[in-house]
């Protein structure tokens, strides 16, 4: 049988399609090792690199033009894996294949379609099949039941019979025994053309605690199951040796739960060269395994903390010790694992306190080793807090960054038609107003951008907590809102921030060139506009334009002083210029400021100071123009002589001037404008 398996759609947190996920997906990989032991001839077919790569586009077409390239693989079924998140891209796919291969098998799997079987087959009708947790072990004999559909056989699938109506085998199947697993074949994937810094292998699977918010625990039955350090450590080489990786994400929710395990994987793992990133949590390490875990190669440590507040850690039945997590972030640092620390707003029973506790720890927690991030609460089917407030969730337009986007009114009347199904996209109602979730949410994400030193900087001012900074910053947009303009903000952005920070510190203060610095170099916004990141070839009488990833900022303090005297002041309870810069250090004077350029990049930014020459040339080219053309403009409005062209092919090397989008657009001829 010819089988094409379609990955999810889930979008990056950051907004932009450049950094959509694209590492295999692992579950599908073993679907397919499945079926090609028994015979099937298996594709995988993911979006997310389509994208990525502009070979599809996100708008009104995206759906057909998946459909028709998945038919054109001829496929004799098809099947989808879908999360909350990003099955509006699997149900609008879907019932396109549907309409174009009326007797094509089409199954469904994942968590969000076992928790929600009976609704969707009840609703979907592109939909044949549901497989309910892990098909693993049944895949085979799902794939042996199509041609007839005879599944009465094979256990935890769900199906409509020949008069629509639901039916379902019992059971949840789950692989007991992870060691037993085909090996994976990633080369489903065009892993050289990925880009990727790392590959992921399966650590293990199933997650022993209650949190009542987590769907996690209830796809894999509670099941906490580890793979052998042996089979670990073989799946490792394996790759390595196949794809030229020593760097891995071991995906496991929570790695460290058996700490024998995790110390014989260590033991066999250490001295082998790899660099390895897991999950765990706080309470079920201590520095004695961190710092096994260091020897042995783990760069890496992600902790969800969920809530900083005692009272919530016990609602939610996560049930953390809060005053572990920052004494295990320092031991982590001291041993060289980076760490992130994950936290969670808009529980329903969350008020102010609660979450202020959750804003101090991260305030806390913010460093250079720390990644700290505040997500906001997505409602999950199949979980106890879904059942205890699901009834009552609310749209509002506003949900995770990791939601298919919305293509068109049919797309939105079908999500908000069917909050049972998306319920990602929905809020649950909360002790708090929703604004205060979405705010804080926001801010943060602002503020990781301006990084852990300025920020910790600026928290001196508000007696080192990050919920005294929300609440000022809060209350000066409400001011705004409420001013003569008329003009009412709907969510804290760049500008905003930049506009709090003048307003609190002065306009002149140091502490605004330092939040524009940053929140312009890890500029979030898509970045889709002049030309290909990728470098071309210098041709002068070519017309090139500034890069859209390239920001050029005017009148800063210099920033890396600045950032070194912050350093240096680390003991220093106060800011600079409340009479505590030393004598031998530069007052904070608008003499001393600067002109950056910036060169944003998915991985690594990259700041340059230029003078104003330079930012006059690089002015020219917000409009596409020849280089000789402003070579000679140059000449000319001086007097001296003409500007070297390698200076122009420098520009074009470093990607800073590129061709426009349409080869074939006009210039604007500067020689036409000298006077």
């Amino acid at each position: 049988m010819r089988l094409t398996l379609v990955d999810n759609l889930v979008m990056p947190e950051e907004g932009d399609l450049a950094m959509l996920d694209v590492h295999p997906h692992l579950g599908l990989l073993a679907l397919a090792a499945a079926a090609e032991t028994d015979g099937h001839a298996v594709r995988i077919y993911d979006p997310k690199r389509l994208l990525r790569s502009g070979e599809l586009r996100y708008d009104e077409t995206l759906y057909a033009r998946a459909a028709k390239t998945i038919l054109a693989q001829r496929p004799e079924a098809v099947g989808f894996t879908t999360l909350g998140c990003s099955f509006l891209f699997a149900i609008n796919v879907a019932a396109l294949l549907r309409r174009e291969e009326p007797d094509l098998p089409i199954l469904l799997g994942g968590p969000h379609a076992t928790m929600l079987d009976r609704p969707i087959l009840e609703r979907f009708p592109q939909f044949d099949l549901i497989v309910r947790h892990e098909a693993d072990e049944i895949f085979t004999g799902v794939l042996r039941a199509l041609p007839d559909r005879h599944f009465v056989s094979v256990p935890g699938l769900s199906w409509r019979d020949t008069r629509g109506r639901f039916q379902m085998t019992p059971g949840k199947p789950k692989v007991e025994d992870l060691d037993r697993l085909p090996l994976l074949r990633y080369d489903h994937y065009p892993i050289a053309e990925l880009g990727l810094d790392l590959l992921r292998i399966e650590a293990g699977r199933g997650c022993p605690f209650m949190c009542t918010f987590c769907s996690t625990a209830g796809f894999f039955q509670r099941s906490f199951r580890l793979k052998s350090a042996e089979r670990l450590v073989l799946e490792l080489e394996r790759l390595r040796e196949l794809y030229g990786y020593s760097e891995f994400k071991l995906d496991h929710d929570m790695f460290t739960v058996n700490k024998r395990k995790v110390l014989e994987f260590c033991e066999a793992v250490q001295g082998r060269g790899f660099r390895w990133r897991v999950s765990a949590r706080v309470d079920c390490v201590n520095p004695m395994m961190v710092e096994k875990m260091a020897e042995a190669g783990c760069v890496g440590l992600y902790f969800g903390i969920e809530t900083g507040s005692k009272r919530m850690q016990q609602i939610t039945m996560k049930r953390l010790d809060v005053d572990l997590v920052e004494p295990m972030l320092a031991v982590c640092e001291a041993v060289g694992i980076e760490t992130t620390a994950s936290f969670i707003t808009g529980y329903p029973q969350e008020n102010r306190q609660d979450q202020d506790d959750t804003l101090d720890m991260i305030g806390r927690c913010f460093s250079s080793n720390c990644l700290t991030q505040l997500h906001i609460l997505q409602p999950e089917p199949g979980t106890p807090m879904y059942t205890e407030h699901g009834a009552g969730v609310r749209y509002d337009g506003y949900s995770s960054p990791y939601n298919s986007y919305l293509l068109g009114d049919r797309d939105r009347d079908l999500v908000v038609g069917t909050p049972d199904i998306f319920q990602t996209y929905f809020h649950y109602p909360a002790e708090l107003p929703r604004e205060a979730h979405v705010f804080a949410v926001q801010t943060v994400e602002l503020l990781r951008r301006v990084g852990p030193i300025v920020i910790g900087y600026a928290l001196r001012r508000f007696g080192g907590k990050l919920s005294a900074f929300v609440a000022a910053f809060s209350a000066f947009v409400a001011r705004g809102e409420n001013g003569d303009s008329g003009e009412r903000v709907q969510a804290p952005d760049a500008a905003l921030l930049i506009a709090f920070v003048a307003d609190h510190f002065g306009a002149r203060h140091h502490l605004v060139s330092l939040f524009r610095f940053g929140l312009e170099l890890h500029d979030a916004r898509p970045l889709n506009g002049t030309g290909p990141a990728a470098r071309e070839a210098f041709e002068a009488p070519r017309a090139y334009v500034l890069s859209d990833r390239v920001r050029i900022l005017s009148d800063l303090h210099d920033c890396d002083r600045w950032l070194a005297r912050i350093r240096d002041s680390a003991s220093v309870d106060g800011l600079l210029d409340d009479g505590l810069l030393n004598d031998s250090l530069l007052d904070d004077s608008d003499d001393d400021r600067v002109i950056y350029l910036l060169q944003l990049d998915e991985r690594q930014p990259k700041a340059f100071r230029i003078d104003e020459g330079v930012e006059a040339i690089l002015g020219v080219f917000a409009q596409p123009q020849r280089c000789d053309h402003v070579a000679e403009m140059i000449r000319a409005n001086t007097g001296g002589a003409a500007v070297e062209m390698t200076f122009f092919r420098d520009l074009v090397s470093a990607g800073i001037l590129v061709p426009p989008r349409d080869a074939y657009a006009g210039t604007m001829d500067v020689r036409e404008r000298r006077h």
